[in-house]
């Protein structure tokens, strides 16, 4: 008579969704981190005349400032598309007819993502011209259009595709009753916010309520349960 040794291994599922929920956290902290630094790297004087701005331009290290804040700029749409794929993937497996919410904060997202990237080439464009392709410096007047036209973006579309993504993610943690109704809360209020600074002309200020957001996201998805 043989005595078999039977061996209990952790479920596969479990240690995964423990790595996916480490790599969702980390992924909305750094996406505040990056959002931040991609508006903190630039600072455009305002109301300047035309010799301060052009002087402003002609110093090198603004030009590279330019440059280092495309990169964040890029790097925050692949960390928020890697967030709400996070949460797709547990209202998928909560099962609980989210479908439709899902689908659109996947879309918001993919437009937020879209709208940040061509920001973050317009935020390089002119370090790329001089620093890169040794170009003269562009006149005033491509200056000072060049940074309106950057920052209506990041203040109007960009933002408002950005606080769409965060209702449609907070009405999916309540429908599918993951994460903690709280930060849903915490999304709504966020976004609301957001949504009156996009319609008084001042979203770029609300930025940062994303990264508060973006934060409490970080803190609901590490403290989620691992099975």
């Amino acid at each position: 008579m043989t005595t078999s040794t039977i061996t209990t291994k952790p479920a596969p599922t479990t240690a995964a969704r423990t790595s996916a929920a480490k790599v969702a956290a980390g992924a909305s902290s750094l996406f505040a981190v990056s959002l931040f630094l991609t508006v903190a790297s630039v600072n455009v004087p305002s109301k300047a005349s035309d010799a301060e701005l052009l002087d402003w331009w002609s110093q090198s290290g603004n030009l590279t400032a330019g440059l280092v804040s495309q990169l964040f700029a890029i790097l925050c749409p692949v960390l928020f598309v890697v967030v709400v794929n996070d949460v797709r993937t547990l209202a998928a497996k909560a099962d609980a007819g989210a479908e439709h919410w899902t689908a659109f904060a996947h879309s918001m997202a993919t437009a937020f993502a879209s709208l940040l990237l061509v920001s973050s080439a317009m935020r390089a464009v002119v370090g790329h011209l001089v620093q890169v392709q040794d170009e003269p410096l562009p006149g005033i007047d491509v200056l000072r259009y060049s940074t309106a036209l950057n920052y209506t973006l990041i203040g109007t579309a960009t933002m408002t595709c950005l606080a769409l993504a965060m209702i449609a993610v907070s009405v999916v943690v309540l429908k599918a009753r993951i994460l903690g109704t709280w930060v849903a809360y915490v999304g709504f209020g966020c976004a609301a916010v957001i949504l009156a600074a996009v319609g008084a002309m001042f979203g770029a200020f609300a930025i940062p309520l994303a990264l508060v957001w973006a934060i409490a996201l970080a803190v609901a998805i590490w403290r989620q349960p691992a099975a």
